[in-house]
């Protein structure tokens, strides 16, 4: 089976920008004016779990069970999540089939890889970068998320897949979140979506303690490892299902990819799937941080983000860190890297090009909040 897609560098996202009065306002906002790339997320996502061998009828009880676990931790992201539903005229329960997606996936026994990280902690001017990696096939359902402060909640830009009040980002506060999906033997359907918990870091940190405690406070079943950027200092927050530690590096380099790192959580930890290239990628990276410490030596840390896409991108014949589809490869087995995402808290910049620094970066947007 396969499908025609758009290469991740050739896509143009659509900018989706809102200032309203109040949370309910900007939902149903978000949900009339992106209407139709929800309904292209959802049917995208409905063909990606049947391709996974995930029932119907599991879906929709993974997306309920996850809305009423939504509702009960926080009342208020659950009301905007609604108010986007009707907004785009559709029920509640089919919305959270997308912003649900991670939990969902728990029901497959495998799933796609995504994502390398690299940041470096040092206090007042900490960086850090991303390529999102997911199915190639998923290239134009995200959009640019530019969502303006309501009371109580901040101004924050970043990346959504249509439908998500947020994924990745930076806040006007200086908090940004990145994200890599990881896998455990106890994951199951079911928990706070985890790109709701982006959302309320984005929305409501205005900290790094802020937002570890909005982190630790979920209530989770599904497992990913959650990057929190602030100026001051770099922090990986691994979960496993519903265990979360933390990963420091105190001043220097943090890398993460897709496979558990902390030693008390490596116990019942899984491969995303039989042909994972997370441990090549960590260790091609790893291997890069080496090169890169002898060519600087004793003079200091990246001086902006740019030196961390360098070290992100890579070729024909490498770890798949910039990663593109084989040409061979058909629907359900071909991932990319769609977004580069730069985050630099310091000067409250984000940047964000279609596809993987590999690519040049032609596209590139920058954001200054």
């Amino acid at each position: 089976m396969s499908t025609e897609y758009v290469p991740a560098a050739e896509v143009r996202p659509e900018t989706f920008m809102v200032r309203a009065s109040d949370h309910l306002r900007r939902g149903t906002q978000r949900g009339r004016e992106l209407r139709t790339g929800i309904e292209s997320a959802i049917a995208g996502y409905r063909r990606y779990f049947e391709f996974l061998s995930i029932a119907e009828d599991d879906v929709r009880a993974a997306a309920a069970s996850s809305l009423a676990r939504l509702q009960a931790w926080s009342p208020e992201a659950a009301e905007e999540v609604a108010a986007v539903a009707q907004g785009a005229e559709i029920p509640v329960e089919e919305l959270m089939e997308v912003i649900a997606r991670t939990e969902i996936m728990t029901l497959a026994p495998a799933s796609a890889t995504e994502c390398s990280t690299v940041s470096f902690t040092r206090p007042g001017s900490s960086l850090a970068a991303q390529n999102w990696d997911w199915a190639a096939d998923f290239s134009t359902l995200w959009h640019i998320n530019d969502v303006g402060a309501v009371p109580g909640q901040l101004r924050h830009v970043g990346i959504a897949e249509y439908g998500m009040p947020g994924k990745i980002g930076l806040n006007e506060a200086g908090v940004g979140v990145l994200l890599n999906i990881l896998k455990h033997e106890g994951d199951g359907p079911g928990g706070v979506p985890i790109h709701m918990i982006l959302q309320r870091v984005l929305s409501t940190a205005s900290t790094l303690a802020e937002a570890l405690e909005i982190i630790h406070s979920a209530p989770t079943t599904s497992s990913s490892i959650i990057t929190v950027v602030t100026a001051d200092e770099v922090v990986q927050v691994e979960i496993a299902n519903a265990e979360k530690r933390e990963r420091r590096a105190g001043a220097g380099f943090l890398l993460h990819t897709n496979h558990f790192l902390h030693p008390e959580l490596i116990p019942g930890s899984l491969e995303l799937n039989a042909t994972s290239t997370s441990r090549a990628r960590h260790a091609h990276l790893e291997q890069r941080l080496e090169d890169y410490a002898k060519q600087v030596g004793t003079s200091g840390g990246p001086e902006s983000t740019a030196d961390l896409t360098d070290i992100l991108t890579t070729g024909p014949g490498e770890a798949p860190v910039s990663c593109t589809p084989d040409p061979g490869a058909t629907y359900g087995d071909r991932s990319a890297t769609l977004v580069t995402v730069q985050i630099d808290p310091k000067r409250k910049q984000l940047d964000l090009a279609p596809g993987s620094p590999a690519d040049g970066m032609q596209g590139n947007r920058r954001y200054q909040l």
